[in-house]
């Protein structure tokens, strides 16, 4: 099999879901797998003026000549370049255009594992949750099917969905009435739902760590090792934190030892989780670090978990920037989101980051989320000159981003603020900060934003817009679809109406979902979970999807 990252060989080996499939891929008895990436504009300009077919980079195979071309997708802005690479490889860009001598095409990945409808017609197979367990339960299911696919391409494809984890999209009929998805029809005798793959004990499972090392990323002196999964804390709009659940930690001696071999292959380490601040060993993780000479990064940290003993550590392991995640500029809105974070704590942890010796602090908002006005999005500004205030001296950068509602969350239902509106509150908050020493901004564009709550929260119609992006162009194919897109991100989702990923079960039931959008409406916080005791959310439930 090709594993394929649909973006450039720098941006795909710096992720570390990519290089984990790689390697359990490989670890299969009768597996062999490869990679591809997307070319670089030179590069995808020079095949196409020479008409050579995309390859693998271990073998130079083409890819077409694979038994399997698995695409690992994480962000959904990487989807146009899905079509570039079939075309590319000489591979038809739709399903139902495949015939016997076609590889099978699968995709992974949190992306699709969120919702895999916009690619339903691109993609013959998802395999979706995660990777561990299930990559082995697909190479066995591929070899009892082996002997079909020589035969009947659609009884090939068909015999997967024996895998409570695999989703065969042609399996499956949707029903529309205008805009809305009407219902969902599994036919042929198909599952009627498919269980997202989830372990809920990791401890028998490799660490994820970097295994193959590069110079050419992001990272490239850095090891990469998760120490965690999942987030118990339940902020409304976050899809990770939803269908990650429960939260899991690494054993702190398996990530000790992972850290021990980071320091020796490349001397620095980055600490990967959903809620890396909040792993129960942190300190005791930095502390070995430490000892063996190691520099460590963390991603973005829960600024109500800090203490002077923490941001001592983190200031001796050579950490730089501290990142933390306010989300909204008013208490109000941090309460609709569920985080409970009031403006005195975040200038307590401010406080206590520059009394250890930090100079540079990095926030991320968002605007436009259910419920705010303008005078709360201009907020941001005011809590951000009051950062800047008590940090006296360095940098405050800004990261803005328009919220985008996404699936799986209580926030699956809301509409996407108009473009408009986002528009006119990001340019105030500029122009506020405009005088302000020492700070910067950041915002995702919000054409990029409104894009990205589109495919986001997509049926399967919109594969061809997918495929005409890709080919004429984003803004091109996003003139012709306006009506459609507009009438789709700016929608409001009804309760009772069938979504295009309700056919994945995350564990997560639909009406704990509904009641916590409501609360959130109303600005109602709900207490982080407990993992096995709660089960208000469904996971946990005895017996249930994950227990």
């Amino acid at each position: 099999m090709c594993l394929v990252y649909p973006n450039l060989y720098s941006v795909g080996m710096a992720n570390l879901g990519f290089q984990m499939a790689y390697h359990l891929f490989n670890e299969e008895v009768g597996s062999l797998c490869e990679r591809a990436f997307l070319p670089d504009k030179k590069d995808f300009d020079e095949f196409l003026r020479t008409s050579t077919q995309l390859f693998s980079l271990e073998s130079t195979r083409a890819l077409r000549e694979f038994d399997i071309v698995a695409f690992s997708i994480s962000f959904e802005e990487d989807y146009l370049n899905i079509p570039k690479i079939l075309a590319l490889s000489g591979i038809p860009v739709f399903s139902r255009e495949r015939g016997t001598g076609d590889p099978v095409v699968l995709a992974g990945g949190i992306a699709p594992t969120i919702n895999p409808e916009p690619l339903a017609e691109i993609a013959d197979l998802f395999l979706i949750g995660e990777a561990e367990g299930a990559v082995g339960e697909f190479i066995e299911c591929y070899e009892g099917l082996k002997g079909l696919e020589r035969g009947s391409r659609h009884e090939f494809i068909k015999g997967f969905d024996s895998m409570e984890s695999v989703y065969v999209p042609s399996l499956y009929g949707f029903d529309y009435d205008g805009a809305r998805l009407a219902s969902i029809r599994p036919l042929e005798g198909a599952k009627t739902r498919v269980r997202a793959r989830r372990s809920l004990d990791l401890k028998g499972f490799e660490l994820p760590e970097n295994f193959v090392y590069t110079p050419d990323t992001a990272f490239r002196d850095t090891t990469l090792v998760e120490i965690e999964r999942g987030c118990g804390r339940g902020c409304r709009f976050c899809a990770a934190g939803f269908i990650c659940l429960p939260p899991r930690q690494r054993d702190m001696g398996a990530v000790k030892e992972a850290v021990r071999r980071g320091v020796e292959s490349t001397g620095k380490v980055g600490l990967v989780g959903t809620a890396v601040s909040e792993y129960p060993w942190i300190k005791e993780v930095l502390e070995e670090g430490i000892s063996q000479g190691a520099e460590l990064t963390l991603s973005s940290l829960r600024l109500d978990v800090l203490d002077s003993e923490l941001m001592g550590l983190l200031k001796r392991s050579g950490y730089k920037t501290v990142t933390l995640a306010p989300e909204a500029g008013s208490e109000r809105l941090r309460r609709v989101v569920n985080k409970g974070i009031t403006d005195s704590e975040i200038l307590d942890a401010v406080r206590l980051i520059t009394d250890a010796g930090f100079t540079r602090i990095k926030l991320y908002f968002l605007i436009g989320l259910p419920t705010e006005t303008d005078t709360e999005a201009l907020a941001v500004s005011e809590l951000s000159s009051r950062v800047r205030s008590e940090m006296k001296s360095g940098v405050l950068t800004l990261s803005i981003n328009p919220f985008i509602p996404k699936p799986s969350t209580p926030f699956q239902w809301h509409r996407f603020e108009d473009m408009g509106v986002l528009e006119k509150r990001l340019s105030a908050i500029k122009e506020a900060l405009k005088g302000e020493k020492g700070v910067s901004i950041k915002a995702m564009p919000v054409k990029e934003a409104f894009f990205q709550a589109y495919i986001s929260r997509a049926d399967r119609r919109v594969a061809s817009f997918i495929k005409r992006a890709s080919e004429a162009g984003l803004r091109r194919a996003a003139r012709e679809e306006a009506r459609g897109m507009e009438e789709a991100v700016y929608r409001e989702r009804k309760r009772d109406e069938p979504l295009p990923w309700d056919i994945i079960d995350q564990g997560l039931r639909k009406d704990y979902l509904w009641k916590e959008y409501q609360r959130g409406l109303k600005g109602e916080l709900t207490d982080p979970c407990r993992v096995g005791t709660c089960f208000r959310c469904g996971v946990c439930i005895p017996g249930g999807t994950f227990l």
